[in-house]
């Protein structure tokens, strides 16, 4: 029986914040399946881990934690074998129903940009754009608040230069 309810704890917990493990998802693979199968990877070590959360820390914080150690560890892990997978351009035309055509490209560009960043740096802006303080991300990704803050300004810096229109 409380095996049960822990199931059932863990399956609200994971509806409730999807969301954020499928933005995680998104920023680290292209191809639709390749972020299904990070996101049932993400789900398979938050439940392994779900018994031994001590709330001592948010629950997005946690997610996040579980997560991002999922990526960096399947990334690792992908390197060591030649990659044959294509790029795909249609991974990045997700349009929302209600979102103007303009501010759909414009996402869509900040995603093309994103993707272009080293995995910790992925990992940091995403935190950011979450409205996540300096502290968390830096608790998240275990580096220092000092540290984070420098990169948050370099990140910006080159999605900017990344994003401004060409002009000839």
């Amino acid at each position: 029986m409380i095996e049960k309810t822990l199931q059932n704890e863990f399956v609200q917990l994971l509806a409730a914040h999807q969301k954020l493990v499928h933005t995680i998802c998104s920023l680290y693979y292209l191809l639709p399946e390749d972020r299904q199968d990070l996101f049932q990877e993400i789900a398979l070590q938050l439940w392994k881990s779900y018994p031994t959360f001590n709330h001592q820390s948010k629950i997005t914080t946690w997610i996040y934690r579980v997560a991002i150690n999922t990526v960096f560890a399947k990334i690792r892990k992908e390197k060591s074998r030649p990659k044959s997978d294509s790029f795909s351009e249609a991974a990045f035309q997700v349009p929302q129903p209600e979102t103007p055509f303009e501010q759909v490209e414009a996402i869509a560009d900040l995603y093309r940009a994103i993707h272009q960043l080293s995995d910790v740096d992925k990992a940091i802006v995403m935190l950011y754009l979450d409205e996540h303080s300096y502290e968390e991300i830096a608790n998240i990704v275990k580096m220092s608040r000092t540290n984070v803050s420098t990169r948050i300004g370099r990140i910006k810096a080159r999605l900017e230069k990344r994003l401004k229109p060409q002009t000839q």
